[in-house]
């Protein structure tokens, strides 16, 4: 059995595996936290992004209880570094050639253009591209003014490059233990390619997508870059600059698609490799669940007597 760790508002992440594949269970953090007992299983933490300091530092705990107890567990939320320390780092490694900013720091801003977007939830830029000091200044006066907290806003250096008529693409590298699997590309007009926009690599652009989903050229990069991010399950999104890959983040919980029809044929192919691809490295992680559950003891912060530490209150796990 595998359990993913999810908190409640982004639990829908691994709806298709778990349909898929009947030993892959979800569970949240609120629920995994209250219980003082657990199934012996591969456990999967994730969205570290979205916790606050005590609930990342009980999962932590709960992480090393289950794997003194010989459990497999995959991403430490003591190590796993998030957007920015990730983003700094790669760079000091030499991996990335783009560096980025917190955002109380913008004077420390070496090059140009950069965007501003948060640290932590994942919606992409919060402004377009922004060519000097003065724009920084502006747009972060703009954020912090439309009340987003400057702690949790960062600077981003530019690195993207379109791979033909003005269509940008996003590659993406899934890490499961000590497999990693090359997934369909996003494609989009936009330098930011979030979502992507169906159709416009062209057949030409998504019959290369296959190629590198079949090859996965740049796994040996991606793999010095989960290392470093302490990251054993996840996914890294990056583009190809002057024909080296570029990090620009990896996410815990990644959202996982199931295998369907396109209207060009390479691209469901792409998409079938990678789904079969995925399936496999989860029959990998998976263990027997067998034997007596693990007794859970709560952290040493929650055992002060005469005290009620509500580490979950309802608003926190809101969207």
């Amino acid at each position: 059995m595998i359990i993913f760790v999810t908190t409640c508002s982004h639990r829908d992440t691994h709806h298709a595996i778990s349909k898929a594949l009947p030993f892959v269970r979800q569970a949240v953090y609120p629920l995994l936290f209250a219980r003082r007992s657990l199934p012996r299983a591969t456990y999967i933490f994730s969205d570290f992004d979205r916790l606050n300091f005590w609930q990342l530092e009980y999962a932590a705990h709960v992480y090393r209880q289950l794997q003194a107890a010989g459990c497999r567990v995959l991403n430490d939320p003591a190590a796993a570094l998030q957007r920015l320390p990730l983003l700094r780092r790669l760079r000091r490694a030499g991996i990335n050639s783009f560096s980025a900013w917190p955002a109380d720091e913008p004077e420390a801003v070496e090059r140009f253009p950069v965007f501003i977007r948060t640290k932590s939830a994942h919606r992409g830029n919060l402004t377009d591209l922004l060519g000097d000091a003065q724009a920084v200044h502006a747009e972060l006066r703009r954020l912090v003014a439309a009340g987003y907290p400057v702690n949790d806003l960062i600077i981003v250096e530019y690195r993207a490059e379109p791979v033909g008529n003005g269509v940008f693409r996003k590659y993406s590298v899934y890490r499961l233990g000590n497999r990693y699997v090359a997934a369909p590309s996003v494609h989009e007009r936009k330098w930011s390619a979030k979502m992507g926009e169906d159709g416009v690599a062209g057949v030409e652009g998504y019959a290369e997508d296959l190629v590198t989903v079949r090859t996965n050229p740049h796994e040996e990069t991606l793999r010095r870059a989960f290392e470093i991010a302490a990251i054993d399950y996840g996914r890294a999104d990056f583009g190809v600059v002057d024909g080296r890959p570029e990090i620009y983040e990896i996410n815990t919980n990644p959202m996982m698609h199931a295998a369907g029809s396109h209207q060009f044929a390479d691209r469901a192919e792409a998409l079938r490799i990678c789904v079969e691809a995925l399936h496999a490295g989860f029959h990998d992680l998976d263990t027997i669940s067998s034997g007596p559950k693990i007794r859970i003891a709560p952290p040493h912060l929650l055992r002060k007597k005469g005290r009620r530490y509500t580490l979950f209150p309802g608003y926190l796990w809101l969207p």
